[in-house]
This record gives structure tokens, C-alpha cells and sequence, in this order.
């Protein structure tokens, strides 16, 4: 048995032992609260690999499409557009569909990709939705991303070893004349943005930034 005095003791160390913890927890938050996830600098870039293949990302700078203000980032210099702001990253997104002698764009507008600030636990939604009219035939258009922030993990590539990155989880469908789903799993990590992104049994991870 533990007389009085031994008791305080040991219950004082377990508060401060409780308190340490959350005062490390607390740092970690509001560390990963203030890094940037998603980082587009001028003259930012990222070198991937996949599988035996090389991809190249560079921030080009700022520019305007569709009246908007936005950011051009090359991806194997094919041009990306993104809309960033401290609550969310949106990125241009443009479908098609085949017609006979050609085809019309049905969806062409800044889709939400990232809601900040990143929060495990959290999911969101972005949707778009019209119909189309091809002479006598209606066809609903439906385009929906799902979003979940399962955790925060240690991620290991080639470019390094990478704390506190957030892992998403995407599931992407677009219904029309059928049904097409992709679902995918990205991992971002604060001030460097996504270091690795499977897809199936695809991996695309980071090997080099600057």
C-alpha cells in the first residue's frame, strides 16, 4: 500500500507526464496547421518516378483561364491550372464526350481537390452535375469526388524520409452514358507537397525537389 505522500507523488508525475504529451501533440497540430501542403511557388519542382518512367512537375508561374486568376504547374510539360486560397486547392477540370463528327466539352471549371486546413477524420465532397441534349435523347451528366483524410504517417521515398504527411484517399466517379470510377490514395507532406500517390498497383513517388 502507498501512504498519502507516495500517492501526490505519483499522481503529480502522471499529470505532468499527461501534460508533456499533449503539449508535444499540441506542437505537432499546429506545426502541421501552419505548414503549407500544396506548395506553388514560381520555379518550385518535383521529379517522380513511375515504375521505369520519369515525371516532371514545374510551378510556371501565375496566369488566367476562364477569367479566373489561377497558377500553371507542367506536368511533363502538359499544362495543369490551379486556384489556391488558405481553405482549399482547386484545379481545372475539363471532360468530354465523343459525339458523330466530333466532340463537346460537358464540364470545364475549377474542381475543389484539397479543403485546408487537413484534418484527419474529415471528409469532402466536390460535385458538379447537367444534362446534355443530343437531338430526341437527355443524358445526365454527374461528375463526383469523394475525399477522406484517413491519417498521418511516416513516408519513406527516394527523395527522403517525410513527417507528419496527411494520406488521402480519393474516389472519383463520372456518370454519363455509363459509369467510370477511380480511386487512389496520395500522401502530401508539409512544405514539400504529395511525395507519393498510388494508384492500384501503381506507385508514383518523389525522388528529387527544390
Amino acid at each position: 500500500m502507498y501512504s498519502n505522500r507516495q500517492n501526490i507523488i505519483i499522481t503529480g508525475l502522471c499529470l505532468a507526464m499527461v501534460l508533456v504529451l499533449a503539449s508535444g501533440c499540441s506542437d505537432q497540430i499546429l506545426f502541421r496547421a501552419g505548414s503549407n501542403y500544396f506548395p506553388l511557388t514560381a520555379g518550385r519542382s518535383w521529379k517522380y518516378t513511375i515504375g521505369e518512367d520519369t515525371v516532371y512537375v514545374e510551378v510556371r508561374g501565375d496566369t488566367a483561364i476562364l477569367d479566373r486568376g489561377c497558377i500553371q504547374v507542367d506536368r511533363n510539360f502538359a499544362p495543369e491550372y490551379f486556384i489556391t486560397s488558405p481553405t482549399e486547392v482547386r484545379k481545372l477540370i475539363v471532360n468530354t464526350r465523343l459525339r458523330p463528327g466530333g466532340e463537346d466539352t460537358v464540364e470545364c471549371r475549377f474542381g475543389v481537390c484539397y479543403y485546408l486546413p487537413l484534418v484527419v477524420g474529415n471528409w469532402y465532397t466536390d460535385r458538379f452535375d447537367t444534362t446534355l441534349i443530343y437531338g430526341p435523347d437527355t443524358i445526365n451528366y454527374t461528375h463526383l469526388l469523394e475525399v477522406k483524410v484517413s491519417k498521418v504517417d511516416l513516408v519513406q521515398v527516394p527523395a527522403g524520409s517525410f513527417d507528419d504527411c496527411y494520406r488521402l484517399e480519393f474516389r472519383e466517379k463520372i456518370m454519363k452514358d455509363d459509369t467510370t470510377e477511380n480511386v487512389w490514395v496520395e500522401w502530401l507532406a508539409p512544405n514539400v507537397g504529395v511525395v507519393k500517390r498510388v494508384q492500384g498497383t501503381v506507385e508514383e513517388v518523389l525522388v528529387d525537389y527544390r
